[in-house]
């Protein structure tokens, strides 16, 4: 089974790199990691795309950077999520799952 996780983001520097690195270190490896970073002012991009840069286990995986949306609880995050989704071939996975930065 091959999963797409997606992790919606939003000022999570000082989660993000936790959850990566334990994604990282999975055994099961078939699973693509999609963040998608909505207007994040802190050095959330900086840290996912460093990351991704020097990871070793080369999993597949990308970063979206979207212009900060309204803030609308609930709402907000589906969104983010949405178009992560909207960057995907959804054929080529058998689970989608959305992941917390913080998780």
């Amino acid at each position: 089974m091959k999963f797409l996780l997606i992790i919606p983001t939003h000022n999570e520097e000082e989660n993000i790199l936790f959850c990566l690195e334990s994604l990282e270190n999975q055994t099961f490896r078939d699973f693509k990691i999609v963040v998608v970073n909505d207007g994040s002012t802190d050095k959330t991009q900086k840290v996912v795309e460093d990351f991704f840069k020097n990871s070793t286990s080369h999993l597949p995986s990308s970063i979206i950077n979207l212009e900060k949306s309204k803030h609308e609880p609930g709402a907000k995050v589906v969104r983010t999520f949405n178009k992560g989704l909207e960057t995907q071939n959804l054929d080529e996975f058998d689970v989608i799952c959305k992941f917390d930065a913080d998780i």
